[in-house]
């Protein structure tokens, strides 16, 4: 995952949290994972939360249930 699509992530998160929106990504990567955590701290202020997952079929699982 390049820092562009990182950078893109935060963003969406940033933008979603005043609609108290669940944002959802998956990635294999390991230190991708830890840097969006760091980065967004998982949970806001507002309680918008930012779910990372390491694999495609459990992000859409969880997604799916939370619907």
């Amino acid at each position: 995952m390049s820092e562009a699509v990182i950078d893109t992530v935060v963003e969406a998160h940033r933008r979603c949290r005043e609609l108290d929106v669940l944002v959802s990504v998956a990635t294999p990567s390991a230190p991708a994972r830890r840097l969006l955590q760091a980065r967004t701290g998982g949970r806001d202020d507002h309680g918008a939360r930012l779910v990372i997952h390491a694999r495609v079929d459990t992000a859409i699982t969880t997604s799916d249930a939370a619907a």
